[in-house]
C-alpha cells in the first residue's frame, strides 16, 4: 500500500487535474474540494471526500484497509480541516457536514493491541471502535478524539481537550478527559452552564 502525496493549490473538479491514475485510487471524490500541499494520504481507496471540502497543508489522512473492506474515512460535504491534522482509520471514521477541525487535531478509531504477554505491540491486532463527528461540529486546536467517540451535532470541543467518551448534541466540552460544561438552550437562545449536574 503506497503513500500518495498531492501538491495542489487550487480547487479541483473531481480528480481530473490530478490525472487519470489517481481517479481510481479514491473511494469517492466530489467536485469543488480544495487540497493544500503537502498532503499525505495512505490507503486512499478507503477515503471518501465530499463536495466543497477544504484540507489544509501538512495533514495526514491514513486508512488501514481490512479484508472485508469495512474501513472508511469519510469527509462529508463542506468539511474544513486545518493545518497539520491527523485522521487515522481502521474502521469507520465519519466527519459530518460543515464540521470544522482547527489545526493539529488528532482523531483515530484504532489502537494497537496492548497485551504485554502478546509480543511486540506493533505486531498485535488492531483494536477498532468507530468514531463519528456530527454535522456542524467545531473541534478546537490540538484536540485528540479517541476510539469509540460520537460527538453530537453542533457541539464544540475546546482547545487541547482529550475526548474519551461521547458528547451529546448542542454541547460544549473541555478538558482531559473532556467533560460537558454547557448545553445550548433553545428556550433561552444561549449556551447554559451545566456544571454541578453530575
Amino acid at each position: 500500500m503506497g503513500t500518495l502525496r498531492f501538491w495542489c493549490g487550487r480547487k479541483v473538479d473531481g480528480l481530473r487535474r490530478f490525472g487519470e491514475i489517481l481517479k481510481a485510487k479514491f473511494k469517492f471524490f466530489r467536485n469543488g474540494s480544495y487540497l493544500r500541499k503537502p498532503l499525505i494520504v495512505v490507503g486512499s481507496e478507503c477515503l471518501s471526500i465530499g463536495k466543497g471540502v477544504h484540507v489544509d497543508a501538512g495533514c495526514r489522512l491514513q486508512c488501514y484497509p481490512t479484508k472485508n473492506g469495512a474501513t472508511q474515512l469519510v469527509l462529508s460535504d463542506h468539511v474544513f480541516i486545518g493545518f497539520r491534522c491527523t485522521l487515522i482509520s481502521a474502521g469507520r471514521l465519519l466527519i459530518g457536514q460543515y464540521a470544522i477541525l482547527a489545526s493539529e487535531v488528532f482523531i483515530t478509531n484504532e489502537n494497537h493491541g496492548h497485551d504485554p504477554e502478546g509480543g511486540y505491540y506493533m505486531k498485535q491486532e488492531l483494536l477498532t471502535r468507530d468514531v463519528i463527528i456530527g454535522d456542524h461540529c467545531w473541534i478546537g486546536e490540538k484536540v485528540s478524539i479517541l476510539p469509540g467517540v460520537c460527538i453530537g451535532k453542533w457541539s464544540i470541543i475546546g482547545a487541547n481537550s482529550v475526548v474519551t467518551k461521547s458528547i451529546p448534541d448542542y454541547s460544549i466540552a473541555v478538558g482531559n478527559p473532556a467533560r460537558v460544561i454547557k448545553r445550548y438552550s433553545f428556550e433561552k437562545h444561549m449556551w447554559v452552564s451545566c456544571r454541578g449536574e453530575e
